[in-house]
């Protein structure tokens, strides 16, 4: 279970919520390609968000069957990402149809984004105040000319790791 910081669990339980932004960072250096940076719209000025001092660029994707759940297996995440320009489709040439990439999804109020992306600065900018999901790209499960749709997993369920096969009992 991940810990998220006291001012982003306050923020949750209010009738009247801030705005949200999902900002995603794909680090594909493991397979050979870059890092990216990308949130689904700009900030209030029209400019990249900023968070963390590092800037995320305005691109259409969208995160369908997140959930969080303690029972059973957990949920395949299916992200699918606008393939403006044949970006998705030179980066899947180039590095194995992106299996192995690692996503990580902050999730962050936009009250606490950094000053920069206000016209008059912002005193509640907190860079500890975000909610961290992480993924590993288990499949790129369709690629045309207008999206591309990632199946992602959670990097315990594709780190090789497995479970003892043998029956363990108390020392009695």
């Amino acid at each position: 279970m991940q810990d998220i910081p006291q001012n982003t669990l306050n923020e949750t339980t209010k009738t009247e919520q801030s705005a949200r932004a999902d900002l995603w960072e794909f680090d594909l250096t493991g397979i050979g390609g870059g890092r990216y940076f990308f949130c689904n719209e700009p900030n209030g000025k029209g400019e990249p968000v900023t968070w963390q001092g590092r800037q995320y660029e305005p691109y259409p994707l969208q995160a369908q069957d997140v959930e969080m759940n303690g029972k059973g297996p957990s949920p395949r995440v299916t992200l699918v990402v606008s393939n403006l320009f044949g970006l998705v489709t030179g980066m899947a040439e180039d590095l194995q149809s992106l299996v192995g990439a690692s996503v990580v999804r902050h999730q962050v109020y936009s009250k606490f984004l950094d000053a920069v992306n206000f016209r008059n600065g912002n005193p509640e900018a907190d860079p500890e105040q975000e909610a961290v999901a992480r993924y590993n790209v288990e499949q790129l499960s369709e690629l045309d000319s207008s999206t591309a749709t990632l199946i992602l997993a959670s990097p315990a369920e594709t780190d090789g790791s497995v479970v003892p096969g043998r029956t363990m009992l108390a020392d009695s």
